[in-house]
C-alpha cells in the first residue's frame, strides 16, 4: 500500500522518471569520464586547493545539457524557465537523485537541478530589469555558477554581527568587507553579496542589509583563501575579500535595506535541500546495509538475525520515516503559501541530526567495511555532519523554533 502523503502522483512519477532517464543518458557518461578525479583527492583538487578545471568544466556541461533538456530550471519561477511544479516535487526529485547515486554529495548528477546559490531561484525575481536582462539568459542556460555570500568570520549563525558594508556613491555602490564559508565560491562566476547599507537600522536589528550581484571579475574582489575540512587537501568553501568593489545600483537585488528577507528565501531552500540530500543518502545507505545484513554471517547465522543489528535497522527506519513525513509536510505547506520558517527549522534539525545517526549505525553494522572507502558510507556520514552545521547549526534551529513558540508565531497544532 502506498501512502497518499509520502508517495508520488502519476504526474509526478512521469516527471521524475523523465529526469532519471535524462541523468542516465546524458549526465552519467560525463560523470564516468571524470570518475578517476573524484576517486583521488590529488586529482580532484588543483594546486591552489580549488576544484580542478576538468571537474568545473564537467559541471558546466551538465548544467547546460540539463537546461537544454528543460530540467535545470523546471522548479524555478516561470519567467526563468520554470513550470510551476512546486517545492514538494523539487524535494522529491532532489531526494530521488541522492537515493539513486549515493555519496559523495558533489557528484555531477546533483548539478542537474538549479540551486538557490547558482541558478535562477525566486530571489532573482527581485533583481532589476537591467540585471535580469544581462544575467538571466546565461544563468538559466547553465553557463554561470554563483555563490551565496552571507556568512563572515564573526557573523555565522548571528548575521547581525555582519561587518561587510556597501556605501552609495552616485549611481554605484562601493563594497568593503570579508565573507567566509561561502560554498562553491572558489569556482564561482558571481557572488550574491549581503552588506550593511544602513548602520542605524542594522544597529537596531530592524534591517539595513542589502543584496548585491558581484561578478568575480570585478576589480577589488579576490578569493582570499579556501577552507579545507575533514582532512581534505582542497575545498569548496571560500574566504572572500572585497576591497572597494564598485558595482552599479542596477546590480542591487531587492529593496534597499531589506536583504535579510531575500536571504531567508535562499536559506529556506538550502535547509530543505539538506533534508532531501540526507534522506536520499539514508535510503541508499539502508538498502546497502539491509543487503549486507542478509549475507554477512557471524556465529553461524546472518548478522541480520542478531537482535542488536535488528534494533539498529528498526531505529534507522523510524528516524527516516519521521523525517520524510516532516519534510514533505513542510514542503507542501511552502507550496500552499504558509509561513513555515519554524517547520523548516524542525525539519533541518531533526533530519540532519537523525540521519547522521542512521549513517553511523549503518557503518557499525558493516563493521570494518563500514569505514572502508569502497562502501562510501563514510562519505554519507561526512556529509551529514557538514549538514548539521550548514544553513544554521542544529542549536540555531532550536533557538528559532523556541522563539516561534514563545512569541505565538507557531503553536503546537502547527498549520
Amino acid at each position: 500500500m502506498q501512502s497518499p502523503t509520502l508517495s508520488t502522483t502519476p504526474e509526478e512519477t512521469e516527471i521524475l522518471d523523465g529526469l532519471m532517464k535524462f541523468v542516465e543518458s546524458a549526465v552519467m557518461p560525463i560523470q564516468r569520464s571524470v570518475d578517476k578525479l573524484f576517486a583521488d583527492q590529488r586529482l580532484y583538487w588543483d594546486e591552489s586547493g580549488k576544484e580542478s578545471a576538468r571537474i568545473t568544466e564537467a559541471r558546466r556541461k551538465v548544467r547546460e545539457a540539463s537546461a537544454r533538456a528543460g530540467y535545470y530550471t523546471m522548479f524555478c519561477p516561470e519567467k526563468f524557465g520554470g513550470s510551476k511544479l512546486g517545492v514538494r516535487l523539487w524535494f522529491l526529485a532532489f531526494e530521488m537523485l541522492h537515493h539513486r547515486y549515493g555519496p559523495p554529495y558533489n557528484l555531477l548528477p546533483y548539478s542537474v537541478l538549479s540551486h538557490f546559490t547558482s541558478g535562477p531561484h525566486e530571489v532573482w525575481e527581485h533583481a532589476s530589469p537591467e540585471l535580469q536582462a544581462e544575467v538571466l539568459g546565461d544563468l538559466a542556460g547553465g553557463k554561470l555558477q554563483g555563490a551565496f555570500g552571507l556568512s563572515e568570520p564573526d557573523a555565522g549563525s548571528d548575521s547581525w554581527m555582519m561587518r561587510t558594508t556597501a556605501v552609495r556613491d552616485g549611481d554605484h555602490w562601493i563594497i568593503n568587507g570579508t565573507k567566509q564559508w561561502t560554498s562553491w565560491s572558489p569556482t564561482a562566476d558571481f557572488i550574491m553579496v549581503y552588506a550593511v547599507t544602513n548602520k542605524e537600522l542594522f544597529a537596531q536589528r530592524k534591517g539595513g542589509v542589502t543584496c548585491f550581484y558581484v561578478p568575480t571579475s570585478t576589480p577589488g574582489y579576490s578569493l582570499a583563501g579556501i577552507v579545507k575540512i575533514f582532512g581534505q587537501i582542497g575545498g569548496d568553501e571560500g574566504i572572500l575579500a572585497f576591497d572597494n568593489v564598485r558595482v552599479p545600483d542596477t546590480y542591487r537585488i531587492g529593496e534597499l535595506d531589506k536583504g535579510f528577507a531575500l536571504a531567508m528565501l535562499g536559506v529556506r531552500h538550502g535547509r530543505l535541500a539538506n533534508a532531501a540530500r540526507n534522506l536520499g543518502f539514508a535510503r541508499w545507505a539502508m538498502e546497502k546495509t539491509i543487503d549486507y545484513a542478509k549475507v554477512r554471517r557471524t556465529f553461524g547465522k546472518p548478522i541480520g538475525e542478531h537482535q542488536a543489528v535488528q534494533t539498529y535497522l528498526a531505529e534507522n527506519a523510524m528516524k527516516m520515516y519521521a523525517g520524510r513525513a516532516m519534510s514533505l509536510d513542510a514542503a507542501g505547506k511552502v507550496d500552499q503559501g504558509y509561513d513555515v520558517r519554524d517547520e523548516v527549522s524542525m525539519v533541518k534539525a531533526f533530519v540532519t541530526q537523525n540521519c547522521h545517526e542512521v549513517f553511523s549505525k549503518c557503518m557499525q553494522i558493516h563493521g570494518g567495511m563500514g569505514i572502508a572507502n569502497e562502501t562510501r558510507l563514510i562519505d554519507a556520514w561526512f556529509m551529514s555532519k557538514l549538514n548539521q552545521i550548514a544553513e544554521g547549526a542544529t542549536e540555531i534551529q532550536y533557538r528559532s523554533i523556541a522563539q516561534g513558540l514563545l512569541t505565538g508565531r507557531t503553536n503546537l497544532e502547527f498549520q
